[in-house]
């Protein structure tokens, strides 16, 4: 039987560790995605919509002072300087990619 390749590789976001999690612009925020399916490799993002679509200006980062697993990842976000305050009413969404692929997303992070 022929196994996955990466583009085929499900990730699935089922939970954020804040709920929201709230940002503040400039400062370093940490959290973490649960779920299933992480690996090294995969690009966590912010973005406006639940398809992954018009990502937002937040670095985000692998957590260095903890561990990463296949059912929890670590990371730390950090919104651009003059980043607009989200609307608490409309969530934005951390997005997964891998080889550049749209796995997933999760609404709850709040620009703050």
């Amino acid at each position: 039987m022929p196994t996955k390749s990466e583009d085929q590789h499900d990730i699935d976001i089922k939970y954020l560790s804040g709920k929201p999690v709230k940002a503040a612009t400039e400062k370093d925020t940490r959290f973490s995605l649960g779920g299933t399916g992480f690996v090294k490799g995969m690009i966590i993002y912010i973005a406006r919509n639940s398809n992954g679509t018009d990502q937002v200006d937040v670095e985000i980062c692998p957590d260095p002072d903890a561990d990463s697993t296949e059912k929890l990842w670590p990371v730390i976000a950090r919104p651009a300087h003059g980043l607009e305050p989200t609307d608490p009413a409309n969530p934005l969404w951390v997005a997964v990619k891998l080889d550049d692929q749209f796995k997933d997303a999760y609404q709850g992070f709040l620009v703050v």
